[in-house]
């Protein structure tokens, strides 16, 4: 790999995917790569982030579309490096709230950036993609969520993951059925919390913890199209890094791990595991997501697998609401002690995830 990453060498290496999910260190060029892999191609695309701010913010320095001047006297566009590479002048505009794009811009000799042609892509933000369902956006080649794990302080709305299927939906309409090829989704974030909206609602949570855990770089899951990398500075880049100021100082505390080491730091995988069932008795089971659940107990051990067994015990569908209170009050809050207790193993990170955070997960009324 070179020294800073570049998503299209991926895309190139695996064409047949839809969906691209890259975790990658700070500084590792994985928005600059995206922008400006597109940018070169003459791909029109979508820019995604969370918030009508985050829009906002990104549009500061040349402000709503009509506007003479850059008011501000700033530039906080993501295309601020790219213009400085390649010697472009692209700008970010403001066109509505939680809308906006990239032009070419023509620079007048009082500051004002005058806009001209079609964008060379479009700025949405997460929040107001139920505004913009009906509108043809297929011209766009690729869907480019960024920052898609949130940080610990953003609020984040439980449906983000529907939201930006729904987006996916919208722009791609029926370009397959014209013979065109899929959109593509380019997924980018830092390894800040494995447990995300975007990571649930592919169903790739498990995938990620079990690449953590088993220290593996790359998954092509060739029969749903995804393709995840947790990405790995070059030794050169390492280094580099290692001799900084803020990562003498940070390079040891979970924060350094996660920002510096591109390792999900703030997750606890010690519950993680596959211990010998033998000698295990069957206790209940449950179905979440459309998956089956079986819990196991030996002594004062339990136990949560894929592995079924026969034995005629309570069953819950954890896809009602009923039932979700049914197996709070019978099995979730006495086995979130055990947990908390270290007395729980699970096969995989969203068996833990679902009953330590019962409460937040299903918000029982």
């Amino acid at each position: 790999m070179s020294y800073y990453y570049n998503v299209f060498d991926d895309l190139t290496k695996y064409p047949d995917c839809w969906c691209y999910v890259i975790v990658g260190g700070r500084n590792t060029g994985k928005t600059y790569g995206a922008l400006k892999g597109s940018y070169e191609r003459h791909k029109p695309f979508i820019f995604i982030k969370r918030t009508n701010k985050d829009i906002d913010l990104l549009c500061a320095g040349s402000g709503t579309i009509g506007t003479k001047k850059n008011q501000y006297g700033l530039d906080l566009s993501p295309f601020k490096s790219i213009n400085r590479d390649t010697g472009s002048n692209v700008k970010a505009f403001k066109i509505h709230e939680g809308l906006g794009g990239f032009w070419e811009c023509t620079a007048g000799e009082q500051g004002e950036e005058t806009p001209s042609g079609a964008p060379v892509g479009t700025l949405i933000s997460l929040n107001s993609v139920s505004k913009f369902k009906g509108f043809d956006m297929a011209e766009n080649d690729y869907l480019i969520f960024d920052e898609f794990i949130p940080a610990p302080w953003e609020k984040v709305n439980r449906k983000e993951g529907e939201q930006l299927m729904d987006l996916y939906k919208t722009v791609s309409r029926d370009r397959e059925h014209r013979g065109r090829e899929p959109l593509k989704l380019i997924c980018l974030a830092n390894a800040v919390n494995i447990s995300n909206p975007t990571n649930n609602i592919l169903e790739i949570t498990d995938v990620i913890a079990d690449m953590q855990l088993y220290n593996i770089e790359t998954n092509y899951i060739k029969d749903r199209g995804i393709f995840i990398r947790i990405l790995k500075p070059n030794e050169e880049f390492e280094a580099q890094e290692e001799q900084s100021t803020i990562y003498k100082a940070m390079g040891g505390t979970a924060w350094g791990q996660m920002a510096l080491k591109n390792k999900f730091a703030f997750n606890d995988f010690t519950n993680v595991g596959r211990p010998q069932i033998k000698g295990y008795r069957p206790l209940c089971s449950y179905i979440y997501k459309y998956k089956h659940y079986y819990i196991y107990q030996k002594d004062e051990k339990y136990y949560i697998t894929y592995s079924a067994f026969n034995a005629k015990k309570p069953e819950y569908n954890l896809d009602t609401e009923n039932d979700q209170k049914r197996f709070y009050y019978d099995f979730a809050f006495d086995l979130r002690q055990e947990c908390i207790n270290g007395n729980m193993l699970f096969e995989s990170y969203t068996m833990y995830e679902t009953i330590i955070n019962y409460h937040k997960i299903f918000q029982l009324r």
